[in-house]
């Protein structure tokens, strides 16, 4: 039979605090260079719309949320689960409103860098998180 310990290996709480620093230097780039940020990866010279400094606070947000649930995966696995669902649902706005549809190799990078790319290792660690609460109890 396996031990809480085995079904909660330590990498995976490292790799929350991984995600949880990243997402610290990206918020703090996209919020407090949002015109940089938004001309970077539309390459274009436009002006930013106000929702990327949004962005960028979403992004502090879930930094939080990585970190917690790096604490304490057990008890917050759903906030795991919820980082991936965010990721996704982010990625989907992301390429709809702000690239509209028009995908440049940076947005392309942004889409699977600061996105997609997070989704299927957080889908796991939630699993593997929920698994441990359940053995727990």
């Amino acid at each position: 039979m396996e031990t809480p310990q085995s079904l909660f290996p330590q990498w995976m709480r490292g790799f929350l605090l991984v995600a949880a620093a990243y997402n610290v230097l990206w918020g703090v780039l996209i919020g407090w260079f949002p015109e940089t940020f938004y001309q970077w990866i539309t390459e274009t010279e436009a002006a930013a719309p106000s929702i990327i400094t949004w962005q960028g606070r979403g992004v502090l947000v879930m930094a939080a949320i990585y970190l917690m649930s790096a604490i304490h995966p057990g008890k917050l696995w759903f906030f795991i689960l919820f980082g991936a669902i965010t990721k996704v649902a982010g990625a989907i706005w992301f390429y709809q409103v702000i690239l509209k549809q028009e995908v440049g190799k940076r947005g392309l990078f942004h889409l699977l860098m600061n996105d997609l790319i997070w989704v299927p290792i957080l889908l796991w660690i939630a699993w593997q998180a929920y698994q441990y609460k359940k053995l727990k109890a």
